[in-house]
């Protein structure tokens, strides 16, 4: 099916020689990496923000969460404080074909993410507010934000939105990518809780999207990524929310048989019963011990201690007590943490519940942690939890999102996560990522229940994740992307080419 989508190519351009004409004639041999002269740029902009404008020699205060990120060399940072900031960067990059990357949180994984090889980052983290509407039922968020900074600014109202499992997760990437959260159970995904975008398109101009303002737009932003502008605000739905109980118990993997079956009877409730149950699980491996063990965290989203839901889970025998304590939001995503230490590497994989697939897969982890021995500095962990009825009914709300997902009863989403200190162990930890992926799919393929669906914020690079959308989707998508940004700045071949572009990553 072809899609046409004339709606957003009558957006006057921002400027006439923008895209059209570069200012810079000179400009017009620029290498195929978009290298434009970068400091020359970077001069520019430093007139024009004095005392925002960092060149990487000199940024040393400078951290981001993934140390391959970290040791990005760019040319310059600079950090806007408005959209229409943004808008003048981003005219003079483009004007002049220099390469560029935005950074709102900086969770992501890979250079060109949200660090700029060679070239300029964009840096949003002072357009980070949070400011609640009079109604008290929406609020405008920065582009720049992080979940920490928005749980405590909505507290002292006894509010909170759809927001990350992680406090410096930032708004932008978490938002545009799908949104899973502790509170999914009773309000769904992140990406259905937006009312309005305001985004920066790759001609500059600043405009408002919204399910009655560029509906094809609206559409796309809710789980296609970074592939059609810098959004520089979100105007999101939130509610009220009194403090969570969040508990903790960890089981050998002699018992993982008894822990998965009683985990999926708790995902049902969670679907049928009670949408204040979210429960996870984690899988890791000691290689230095040789242990394996399966620690849940058992949330309620009410302040009701050790809620009987978790009794009979909590009956099978465990390494130590159940532990927990009722806090707020704000609190339990508040800390700051280290960054810039470790690597880090995430895959994913979507498929119907299956106790028995759960099972293989913590085999198949335990196998290759085995392999390296306990010399290796690679650690890794499978993070298991649901994606809840609610949530999935809720992604038809405002004419639907664009991650594909249309299924009865919930799915069960797997994140593998895995770090080590420096790059001498890179190919390695590539390497086992590389299998048991594999290994892990096609045991979901032999089961039958195996989803397409990739989760864009877990996802591995060079993963196909738009074709997991449903390939009526990714055209529409690839269509929309077109539209809005005729010349290509924010694909694989443009400016901002880093995390998942529609077409060849």
């Amino acid at each position: 099916m072809r899609f046409t989508v004339p709606l957003l190519l009558s957006i006057p351009l921002a400027s006439s020689n923008l895209l059209y004409g570069r200012a810079d004639e000179s400009c017009a041999v620029a290498t195929s990496e978009g290298s434009c002269q970068q400091a020359r740029q970077c001069a520019a902009l430093e007139t024009t923000f004095p005392g925002r404008l960092h060149y990487k020699a000199a940024d040393t205060n400078f951290t981001i969460w993934d140390q391959k990120q970290q040791q990005t060399v760019y040319v310059c940072r600079v950090l806007p404080t408005s959209a229409a900031e943004v808008s003048q960067i981003l005219q003079v990059l483009v004007q002049n074909w220099c390469r560029f990357a935005v950074k709102c949180g900086g969770h992501s994984r890979f250079p060109d993410d949200s660090v700029s090889v060679g070239g300029v980052t964009i840096d949003l983290g002072l357009i980070s507010s949070t400011v609640v509407s009079e109604d008290r039922t929406s609020a405008l968020v920065g582009g720049g934000a992080l979940t920490r900074q928005i749980f405590a600014a909505l507290d002292p109202y006894g509010l909170a939105h759809i927001g990350g499992r992680q406090g410096q997760v930032g708004i932008g990437g978490f938002a545009l990518g799908g949104g899973t959260s502790v509170l999914s159970a009773k309000h769904g995904w992140a990406l259905d809780s937006i009312l309005e975008y305001e985004v920066v398109l790759p001609n500059a101009t600043i405009i408002t999207v919204s399910e009655t303002q560029h509906p094809n737009l609206y559409w796309a932003l809710r789980g296609g990524g970074n592939n059609f502008g810098i959004v520089t605000a979100f105007n999101v739905t939130v509610f009220p929310q009194s403090p969570v109980w969040v508990g903790s118990r960890t089981f050998t993997d002699e018992h993982a048989e008894q822990v998965l079956e009683e985990a999926e009877k708790i995902f049902t409730l969670e679907d049928a019963e009670d949408t204040n149950i979210v429960l996870e699980y984690r899988y890791s491996f000691s290689t230095a011990q040789n242990f394996g063990t399966i620690t849940t965290t058992q949330r309620y989203i009410e302040p009701v201690s050790r809620p009987s839901v978790y009794n009979a889970l909590n009956a099978i025998p465990a390494v130590a007590n159940l532990t927990g304590t009722i806090s707020s939001l704000a609190n339990s995503t508040g800390n700051t943490p280290v960054l810039g230490q470790s690597r880090a590497i995430f895959a994913s994989l979507t498929h119907y519940p299956s106790v028995s697939l759960g099972k293989q897969a913590i085999e198949l982890l335990k196998e290759e942690m085995q392999l390296l021995g306990n010399s290796t500095g690679i650690s890794s962990t499978l993070i298991t939890y649901s994606i809840p009825t609610t949530a999935i009914k809720r992604m038809k709300s405002r004419g639907g999102n664009a991650l594909g997902i249309d299924v009865e009863g919930h799915l069960i989403i797997n994140l593998l996560s895995v770090t080590w200190p420096s790059n001498a162990e890179d190919r390695a930890a590539h390497a086992l990522v590389s299998r048991f992926m594999t290994n892990f799919k096609a045991a979901a393929e032999k089961l039958d229940v195996l989803h397409p669906f990739v989760y864009i914020n877990y996802a591995n690079k060079g993963d196909d994740v738009f074709t997991g959308y449903g390939e009526t989707n990714k055209q529409r998508l690839i269509a929309i992307q077109k539209s809005v940004d005729p010349f290509g700045i924010f694909t694989s071949s443009g400016l901002w080419r880093g995390f998942f572009k529609l077409g060849l990553n």
